[in-house]
């Protein structure tokens, strides 16, 4: 998960080491309602759904049941002064569900 590379041993007083996710997940507020115990995420590209679990639990200890993902196609736009047509990145979503009586805010 993480790319920055550090020396196996350290003679004498071994430095802490930080291991940090290179992932990064962003929380949004669905347009329509949901139930109290389910939480929206748009993630990285990259992250599975075992990804996306283990980052809430191990990181920010948020107990999670379920976790569901969906590739959102990015919307087509035409350029006004050019008139071309530019297409938005993808992203993906992530819908993560929670025990009962658990919020993430």
């Amino acid at each position: 998960m993480s790319t920055r590379y550090y020396p196996l041993y350290i003679k004498g007083n071994p430095q802490l080491r930080v291991f940090l996710p290179n992932f990064w997940m962003k929380l949004f507020k669905p347009k329509f309602s949901i139930p109290s115990n389910e939480v929206h995420f748009i993630v990285s590209t990259e992250m599975t759904k075992h990804d996306v679990k283990n980052y809430l639990v191990k990181i920010y200890n948020v107990p999670v049941l379920d976790v569901r993902t969906k590739i959102v196609m990015g919307k087509f736009k035409r350029d006004p002064g050019e008139g071309y047509i530019v297409k938005e990145d993808d992203y993906k979503v992530a819908y993560v569900t929670l025990p009962d009586r658990k919020s993430v805010v």
